[in-house]
């Protein structure tokens, strides 16, 4: 909602118009609920293979964890290669080719980098809370403008005919005898149901493993010269994040900006929509990171920052994602859980789930939500 995205702070980034459909016949194979990339992503595939769906968004699509990122992409899981997810970035470079979205979508690598007393090759030039960093080994990834991919999915799921409803509030989901999704006062009796609504997963839909909500920090400094990027060691505009303690994770952007982000808040789902990262511990926790970042280096000493901005994950058990069928009834798909490796993933998991809709395909083992 407006309300929650005020209260979150605004990101610097822009998802563009998604073509407003008047969703008059509410019959549909296939219910999805959320409109992330997880949603966006099964409704674009399900459209594909000629699949009638309709995508229920509680506020705008991509307003959740998918819009609210840094875009930071990565391969496969937060606890390595599964199978059926190894290829996330050959299948989203896919995608974004195909469907000619403006993304900026690099895949240069990502860096994991840690804090070393003693200091090797490579390393960046920061001094990190007294310890200096260097560049451990390079992984697959890059970045994307998250909320443009997001927003890119969802009007190639609108062109192949796939319903998009935005600030529709499904208050209650029936997967007993009969699927039911309650929505805005109507009932809505789809063939499949999917819950792709990530930190509000259990909320949305019972029975469904616990999965731990926070919100994440991000800030954006000014447009910075070449020069300033050349000093503080991102002129490759490689993305990064630690493998070590403390966390930092970051990125430039297109127009020279720098991101960073660390930290996490914990709370139920509707503790974290009340959150106003403007002030209390929230607003503490963005201005100790903005501190972090002007000391890395001194040319970031005086930086301005032109956005500060919060957004929702969501962690399951030992940072396994779920992505699965529902143990009460096998039409009813959820997914998510992506502890912030959800980039790709997300695009991928929502192609697996409309491949096991289209044609019985089994879902990966690793994901399942029960037994």
């Amino acid at each position: 909602m407006e309300d929650t995205r005020r209260r979150w702070g605004e990101t610097p980034w822009d998802r563009g118009n998604i073509p407003h459909q008047a969703v008059t016949d509410t019959k549909t194979d296939v219910a999805i609920i959320g409109g992330g990339l997880t949603g966006a992503s099964t409704a674009y595939h399900l459209a594909k293979s000629g699949i009638r769906c309709i995508l229920f968004e509680a506020a705008r699509v991509g307003d959740g964890a998918s819009g609210r990122t840094g875009g930071l992409v990565l391969e496969g899981t937060a606890v390595g290669p599964r199978p059926e997810v190894d290829t996330c970035l050959a299948e989203l470079e896919k995608l974004v080719a195909a469907e000619h979205i403006d993304c900026d979508l690099h895949l240069p690598g990502c860096w994991e980098i840690e804090h070393r007393m003693s200091q090797i090759d490579p390393m960046l030039p920061w001094n990190d809370n007294g310890l200096p960093v260097c560049v451990a080994r390079t992984v697959p990834g890059g970045v994307v403008q998250p909320a443009a991919l997001v927003g890119g999915i969802a009007r190639a799921a609108a062109r192949l005919g796939a319903g998009i409803r935005e600030n529709a509030v499904v208050t209650r989901v029936a997967i007993a005898t009969r699927l039911e999704v309650e929505v805005d006062g109507e009932t809505v009796r789809p063939g499949h149901v999917v819950i792709a609504a990530n930190a509000w997963i259990n909320q949305v839909v019972p029975d469904t493993p616990p999965l731990r909500s926070s919100l994440t920090f991000a800030c954006a400094t000014e447009p910075l010269k070449p020069a300033t990027l050349e000093a503080i060691g991102l002129s490759a505009n490689i993305p990064f994040y630690t493998a070590d303690m403390p966390y930092l994770w970051g990125r430039t952007t297109a127009d020279g900006c720098a991101i960073f982000g660390a930290e996490l808040v914990f709370g139920s789902p509707a503790a974290l929509e009340e959150i106003d990262v403007r002030v209390g511990r929230s607003g503490e926790v963005l201005a100790r990171l903005e501190r972090r970042v002007q000391h890395l280096h001194p040319a970031l000493a005086e930086i301005r920052f032109s956005a500060s901005w919060a957004g929702p994950i969501a962690f399951n058990d030992r940072a396994v994602p779920l992505l699965g069928r529902h143990p009460r009834s096998a039409k009813v798909f959820v997914a998510g859980g992506y502890a912030g490796h959800g980039v790709a993933l997300s695009v991928r998991a929502g192609q697996l789930i409309a491949r096991a809709i289209a044609e019985d395909k089994p879902l990966p083992e690793w994901g399942k939500l029960a037994g």
